[in-house]
C-alpha cells in the first residue's frame, strides 16, 4: 500500500508540474497573442490617422491647429513650444471594428518655433482585461508652411516702387558686409543698400537708365550706405493697387502663403509664447494700425513681423524710433504708395520689405542687413520635398511596444 501510495503522489506530482508547465506555456502564448494584436491595432490606428491628417490638412483653410490639449502633450513634449491635441479616429478606430475592446489613443504634436512643418503622431492601443499594450509613432511633413526657396535679395530695404529722402533729417540703410557690422559712415560698404522690383519707365525705351533709377532712388549718399540698385533692367509694368501683385511677398517668402504666416502666429499666441519665454515666440501677424513699440529678436534669435493690409488699411503702423527689431519687417501696403507714406522703421537689423514704394521715411530710421533675418520662417526641408501634401520623414517611424 505504502508504495501504491508513493507511486499515486509521484504521478499527480508529475501530473500538476506538467499542468502548470501547459499552463505557463498557454499564457505565454496568450500574452504573445495579446501583445501582437495590441502592436497591430497601434499600427492600424497610426496608419488610419495618417489618411485623417491627410485629408484634413489638404484643405488650405484647416483648422487642425486652431487648437492646443495639454492633456495630449506626451512625455518629452511638453514644453511651452509644444502645440499638442488629440486626433478623433472617427472612421475604422472604434469597438465594431476592433472586437477585442482595445482602446486608443492618437497623439499630434508639433514644435511651433523650430519646426511647425513637421509633425509627431504617436498612436496607442491598450486592452483593459489582459493589460496588453503599444505604441508606435511616425513624423510627418506637412503643408502647414513652404518652403522659402533662394528667391531672397540681399538687401536691408526691398520694396515694389521708389524711396525717397526723409523730408528733415537723415535716414541710414546699411549695406550687406557694411563697415564689418557697423552702420556709420558714409560710402565705405559693400552691396545693395535696397532693391526695387519695380522703378517707372519715364522715357518709355523699355529700359531702366541709371537716370530713372537715380530718380526712382533719390537718397543722399549718407543716407544709401554704400549705394543701392533697382532691378529689373527692362521696364515691369505699375503694380496695380486694385489688384495687388504678389512679387515682394513671393521674394520674401516664396510659395508661403500669408493664411499660413497668420496661423502659425496664431499658434505660437495659442501656446503663450512671447518675447520672454524660452524659447521666445518669433512670428507676429499684426492688425492693429497702432505704432509698434516692442523691441523684438537677437542675431541668434530673429524674429519676423507681418503688418497686414487690415493694419496698413490707411496708414501703416510705424516703428517707434526707440525700438529695435532684428529679422524681418513686411509692411502689406498693397501696391498704395500713399499707405507707406512717412513711415518710420525705428532700428532695424535684418530686412525691410515694402509691398510698395516708399515715399519720405521718417527721419532717424535705420536698416541694417543681417544675413539670416529669416530665421524665423525658413525650415528645412528635404530636397524634391511636395510641401503641399502630407509626407513620412524618412527613418522616423519607431514601436515602443
Amino acid at each position: 500500500m505504502l508504495m501504491v501510495t508513493l507511486l499515486v503522489l509521484m504521478a499527480s506530482t508529475v501530473g500538476l508540474f506538467t499542468a502548470h508547465a501547459v499552463w505557463n506555456e498557454r499564457q505565454a502564448n496568450n500574452h504573445s497573442l495579446w501583445n501582437a494584436q495590441a502592436q497591430y491595432t497601434a499600427e492600424a490606428a497610426l496608419e488610419t490617422a495618417l489618411a485623417v491628417l491627410e485629408s484634413n490638412l489638404s484643405d488650405p483653410a484647416s483648422a487642425f491647429w486652431n487648437t492646443h490639449e495639454s492633456a495630449q502633450c506626451t512625455a518629452g513634449y511638453t514644453g511651452i513650444e509644444w502645440q499638442c491635441r488629440g486626433l478623433s479616429l472617427s472612421t475604422g478606430i472604434d469597438n465594431s471594428w476592433d472586437p477585442l475592446g482595445h482602446t486608443v489613443q492618437v497623439h499630434v504634436m508639433r514644435d511651433v518655433v523650430r519646426a511647425p512643418h513637421v509633425a509627431v503622431v504617436l498612436a496607442q492601443a491598450r486592452h483593459t482585461a489582459n493589460r496588453a499594450a503599444a505604441q508606435v509613432q511616425q513624423s510627418l511633413y506637412m503643408p502647414t508652411i513652404a518652403p522659402i526657396g533662394s528667391t531672397s535679395k540681399t538687401a536691408p530695404l526691398l520694396t515694389q516702387g521708389c524711396v525717397s529722402e526723409a523730408v528733415s533729417g537723415s535716414t541710414r540703410f546699411c549695406a550687406p558686409n557694411a563697415n564689418q557690422g557697423s552702420c556709420n559712415g558714409s560710402g565705405q560698404n559693400v552691396g545693395t543698400a535696397i532693391h526695387s522690383l519695380f522703378a517707372p519707365d519715364t522715357d518709355g525705351n523699355g529700359l531702366i537708365s541709371a537716370d530713372e533709377q537715380q530718380a526712382c532712388l533719390n537718397l543722399s549718399a549718407t543716407s544709401l550706405q554704400g549705394g543701392g540698385g533697382v532691378t529689373p533692367t527692362a521696364v515691369m509694368p505699375t503694380p496695380n493697387p486694385a489688384n495687388c501683385g504678389t512679387a515682394v511677398w513671393r521674394t520674401v517668402f516664396g510659395d508661403t502663403t500669408p493664411g499660413q504666416i497668420q496661423a502659425l502666429s496664431q499658434a505660437q499666441a495659442l501656446k503663450g509664447l512671447s518675447a520672454n519665454t524660452l524659447p521666445a515666440r518669433s512670428v507676429y501677424w499684426i492688425d492693429s494700425p497702432n505704432e509698434w513699440t516692442q523691441s523684438l529678436g537677437s542675431t541668434s534669435a530673429p524674429v519676423l513681423l507681418v503688418f497686414s493690409a487690415t493694419a496698413c488699411a490707411s496708414q501703416c503702423p510705424r516703428i517707434n524710433p526707440s525700438t529695435t527689431i532684428t529679422g524681418t519687417v513686411f509692411l502689406d501696403s498693397q501696391c498704395q504708395d500713399s499707405r507707406a507714406t512717412l513711415w518710420h522703421s525705428g532700428s532695424v537689423t535684418g530686412q525691410v520689405a515694402v509691398a510698395s514704394g516708399l515715399p519720405s521715411l521718417q527721419a532717424g530710421s535705420q536698416l541694417q542687413w543681417l544675413a539670416n533675418h529669416r530665421q524665423a520662417f525658413d525650415w528645412t526641408w528635404p530636397s524634391g520635398m511636395d510641401a503641399r501634401r502630407v509626407q513620412r520623414v524618412r527613418g522616423s517611424w519607431k514601436s515602443a511596444s
